[in-house]
């Protein structure tokens, strides 16, 4: 069993929360539309971009059991509870809205910081020095007030104790936070001010198929046939599946979604039935159906999409009106936890093992020894990573990014009728006046990417996650990327740059790609270096636009030996603009 399956098994067995620390999706409940709408991945990227420009301007039926699993529903995070499908769901209105909660002790205010189950709380569980407010901790001692931190798994409860003022603060992913805010929002003294981001996911979320799917790309359509994927809806678990259809290009649509009450649900419903093609949920069931359920394979976690989760907390509106500096030192109290985690990840482990009733050697595999750096379930983000999250334009997985694509996602599913701007809820400012503070802090995010490591596997097509496919026009017998030529251009470096953003531990390649229209008059070596030259002008843009390691990339020059399929005739003129083409593929570090 791998370390993350003791974690979540022992979870279950002290029936501490339930299903597992993420369980509940199952809380968000009445009827929605049980089809997946059309959406055209182009026009959600062209949303993404206005929304980008906008504000930089301004700133049930029960499942049969197929026989192929029994050996493996055991080890899941159901066990033996019978799951089903269900009815689509949609968000619960807030329930009660009124000023926040003042409370004291010893003559200190105390803030009330709901958090869940869940790794990256180990810096203020640390800080705090447990859950109660007491005087050891780092809040009482330097800066004056006391947290008193509570257990609270489920995000509908959370976010209604944050809309009646019973605390202070709201936990979750930021796409759940996009997608609570529209209903916090009605009221001005529950907008969520977004403060600190805590961690990125790093392998807890992933998508397990069967068959003959191996990239996401496989999820397209095929002879009208559609595959059958069950999942949580609204949910992270639908964010992430969603964000890669569009990456891939392909249309939500086309893939005939199911729902599940919650992720683990959606595990053994996949292991129980054999007409689902793939589910999507969270460690360890997403590795113990890959590594036990024969024919099944992880499509892609966010241990290489690790920075499309993100965990973050927001405080309310009119707290941060009236304490904004208690707000800076909750921030500055998370940060000096982490560095305590990081130089102490066995005493972390403790504090959070009773915190959270757990054995602590679960809790130090939770947190891994290095502290939540490249070990662990989430990768604890430090000053300098909230910095480029917060505050860098450029950085290709920053705050914006992450938050538009979320409302975006969920507009077009219908979840949410008008998205909240980003500027509203990012309290940017706070982390930018700390920037003298934390000036030696270094960034621990980025993996080492050594040249060479990938070229093979690369080139065999093994282990790949996804290809995406981008159109930029040069001129004739030309290298350079002209704006005036192909206005297109920088919109789509931008969205080419997002997905090596989002994929920060995954290699890129960059494969250029020509029309076999001059086949036969122009020598095939030629031509390979234009694709080349073509696809390597690319490379080089993106590496002057953002800030990433040289050896992420890879370039290919396939020349016209590559072409799409079904545009195989070169006197076709559509087949021939379709194959002139640059192909983004990405693959996992294990790829090495």
């Amino acid at each position: 069993m791998t370390a993350r399956g003791k974690i979540v098994l022992t979870i279950l067995i002290l029936g501490i929360v339930g299903f597992g620390a993420y369980r509940w999706w199952d809380k968000i409940a009445p009827q929605a539309k049980p089809a997946t709408p059309s959406i055209n991945p182009q026009e959600v990227q062209q949303a993404l971009r206005q929304q980008q420009q906008q504000q930089q301007q301004q700133a049930a039926a029960p499942v049969a059991s197929s026989g192929g699993g029994e050996d493996v529903t055991g080890k899941l995070l159901a066990g033996d509870a019978a799951v089903s499908l269900v009815d689509g769901s949609a968000i619960p209105p807030v329930s009660g809205v009124s000023d926040y909660d003042t409370e004291m002790k010893d003559g200190k205010p105390v803030v009330q910081f709901p958090i869940n189950v869940w790794p990256g709380w180990a810096p203020i569980i640390a800080a705090n020095q447990g859950m109660a407010a007491n005087d050891a901790s780092v809040f009482a001692r330097k800066y004056g007030f006391y947290v008193q931190l509570s257990l609270v798994d489920d995000p509908v409860k959370a976010r209604d104790l944050f809309a009646s003022g019973h605390s202070h603060v709201l936990w979750g992913t930021l796409d759940m936070i996009a997608l609570f805010a529209p209903e916090l929002a009605r009221d001005s003294r529950t907008v969520p001010v977004v403060c600190q981001q805590i961690d990125w996911s790093d392998g807890g979320d992933g998508i397990v198929a069967r068959g003959g799917i191996r990239t996401m790309n496989d999820f397209r359509q095929q002879g009208g046939k559609r595959r059958k994927v069950v999942l949580a809806q609204n949910s992270p678990s639908h964010y992430l599946i969603m964000s890669l259809l569009i990456d891939a290009g392909i249309d939500p649509a086309e893939v005939d979604f199911r729902w599940a009450a919650d992720a683990p649900a959606a595990a053994k419903i996949f292991v129980q039935d054999e007409s689902f093609d793939a589910f999507v949920g969270w460690a360890p069931d997403i590795y113990t159906v890959s590594e036990g359920v024969p024919n099944t394979r992880l499509i892609v976690s966010t241990d290489s999409a690790n920075h499309l989760i993100a965990d973050v907390w927001a405080v309310r509106n009119d707290f941060f009106r009236d304490h904004p500096e208690i707000v800076s030192n909750l921030v500055r109290g998370i940060f000096e936890g982490m560095d305590m985690v990081r130089t102490e990840p066995k005493e972390a482990a403790k504090l959070m093992a009773a915190a959270y009733q757990l054995p602590v050697e679960d809790c130090e595999a939770m947190i891994g020894g290095d502290g939540g750096v490249a070990e662990g379930d989430a990768h604890l983000t430090n000053y300098r990573e909230n910095e480029s999250f917060f505050l860098d334009p450029m950085s290709p997985s920053n705050f914006e990014i992450v938050w538009n694509r979320a409302s975006t996602i969920y507009r077009s599913l219908g979840a949410i009728a008008a998205p909240v701007p980003a500027a509203k809820v990012k309290a940017a400012n706070v982390l930018a006046k700390m920037s003298e503070e934390y000036r030696d802090v270094r960034d621990l995010s980025q993996p080492t990417f050594r040249p060479g490591l990938m070229f093979k596997s690369a080139e065999a097509e093994t282990g790949e996650i996804l290809t995406k496919a981008v159109y930029v026009h040069f001129e004739p017998n030309q290298t350079v990327l002209n704006a005036e030529y192909d206005a297109e251009i920088p919109k789509v470096l931008e969205q080419i740059g997002e997905l090596a953003g989002s994929f920060g531990n995954a290699y890129i390649v960059i494969e250029g790609n020509t029309d076999a229209s001059r086949k036969g008059i122009v020598p095939g070596d030629l031509v390979r270096q234009l694709s080349y030259d073509r696809a390597d002008a690319v490379r080089k843009a993106i590496m002057a636009k953002y800030k990433f390691d040289p050896n992420k990339f890879k370039v290919i020059g396939n020349g016209w030996d590559n072409p799409m399929a079904g545009a195989t005739d070169p006197s076709d003129p559509e087949q021939n603009r379709k194959n002139r083409r640059v192909e983004v593929k990405v693959f996992p570090l294990e790829a090495e």
